[in-house]
């Protein structure tokens, strides 16, 4: 069972749905953890500054927006906290529209809504109603501090919610167009006819990803054949005054053995 990453309500025509939101998709890759190769201990990731050599306390570290070569607007945390928008309760349906109006360059991810507490009778009559009418539920709500525009839409026997991107996210083709040029008309209709001799139905069950699999299968085999190394337990971290002490000691080392070549 997935794990939940929304909890609240769907409101559409005076009925409030109680309702989870899943993730529709797996991740379907294979993940990696970077590991020194001397002692196989797991690699940290640390913000360094040049200009002061020295690592910096995430503390010490603020949000630049560039508005011109090497020119920043500074933002503090709590200036982001006083205009980000605030976590929805409610799903709230104001309009319906025919998905088929929606371009599939549009769609950015899909979730499934599962009914929650004594949610199931207003659940089911929604899932029946988008059904019966082929119409998909339009609305914006706020999800980690982030607003997204989406569909409400049955899939199969259970309701979909499919994230759409805004228009400003779309890039412009005009923008990327080649230069337009014209076919003859025999070699398309050539074309047209080769392509009704290989046109299909789509189901989804006959593709896979093919290199995931021929990975998966590759790392069980080395585990089994190879066995695993243990991953020793993680040092206390040094300060952030030692670690740069110790970078500029580094630093100077190796300028001085570059001078004596």
């Amino acid at each position: 069972m997935p794990s939940t990453i929304w909890t609240g309500t769907i409101s559409f025509v005076m009925v409030s749905i109680p309702v989870e939101i899943v993730s529709a998709t797996n991740p379907g890759k294979v993940s990696y953890h970077l590991l020194h190769k001397e002692d196989n201990s797991p690699i940290q990731t640390r913000m360094f500054c040049p200009q002061d050599k020295k690592f910096v306390h995430p503390e010490h570290i603020v949000n630049g927006y560039p508005v011109d070569e090497n020119k920043y607007v500074i933002i503090k945390e709590d200036e982001f906290k006083a205009i980000e928008p605030q976590r929805s309760q409610t799903i709230e349906i104001n309009s319906f529209i025919d998905l088929k109006e929606i371009d599939p360059l549009y769609f950015e991810k899909s979730y499934y809504i599962l009914p929650g507490k004594g949610g199931a009778k207003a659940y089911q009559l929604l899932l029946e109603v988008l059904k019966d009418t082929q119409k998909a539920g339009l609305a914006k709500f706020v999800l980690r501090n982030r607003e997204y525009l989406v569909v409400v839409r049955p899939y199969e026997n259970i309701l979909g919610l499919m994230v759409l991107h805004f228009q400003e996210e779309i890039r412009d083709p005009k923008e990327i167009l080649p230069a337009k040029t014209k076919p003859q008309p025999q070699i398309v209709k050539s074309i047209i006819r080769t392509i009704e001799k290989f046109k299909t139905e789509y189901k989804p069950e006959k593709y896979e990803d093919e290199y995931l699999e021929k990975i998966k299968n590759f790392l069980k085999k080395k585990a089994k054949e190879q066995g695993t190394v243990t991953v020793e337990q993680q040092v206390e971290e040094e300060s952030v005054e030692t670690q740069g002490e110790d970078l500029v000691a580094a630093l100077e080392e190796s300028l001085a053995k570059a001078k004596s070549k």
